[in-house]
């Protein structure tokens, strides 16, 4: 097998696995990983939109609607109108910051004890810094 298809594998097995961890993590809160990534933007970003977090995520506006929609009947966000009124602006709500700061301490208390074994962590994640630069450059030629 090539070198270069089997980092790409081996990618694709990493993430597979962290997103079974972090499931596990999330859905004492019920959220899924996905879920998890819309309500993360989010509260980074606030006030946000829906166009602006599904850019971020890079997913499909029907997705983040759908993960928005989960977000709000959870009440961890809210939304307000924007300057017209298809525009909703996106903000999390009093608990969803509160939820929002428990979660990020198990999410990485839980990346820490993943990672804990990981020689040279740091040479590691430069270089898959620099492999996704080079594959944003070729995406955008």
């Amino acid at each position: 097998m090539e070198q270069s298809q089997r980092f790409f594998d081996l990618i694709l097995d990493v993430r597979r696995l962290y997103v079974e961890d972090m499931n596990k993590v999330l859905t004492k809160h019920q959220l899924s990983s996905a879920q998890w990534l819309v309500f993360k933007e989010i509260a980074k970003q606030q006030p946000t939109t829906l166009v602006e977090v599904a850019r971020s995520r890079r997913i499909e506006k029907p997705t983040a609607t759908k993960v928005i929609r989960r977000l709000i009947e959870l009440n961890l966000i809210e939304t307000s109108e924007g300057k017209d009124k298809r525009e909703k602006i996106l903000t999390l709500t009093t608990a969803g910051s509160e939820h929002y700061t428990t979660m990020l301490h198990e999410v990485i208390q839980k990346q820490t004890e993943i990672l804990a074994d990981v020689e040279q962590l740091d040479l590691v994640t430069n270089e898959l810094s620099t492999i996704y630069q080079h594959l944003q450059k070729g995406k955008d030629e």
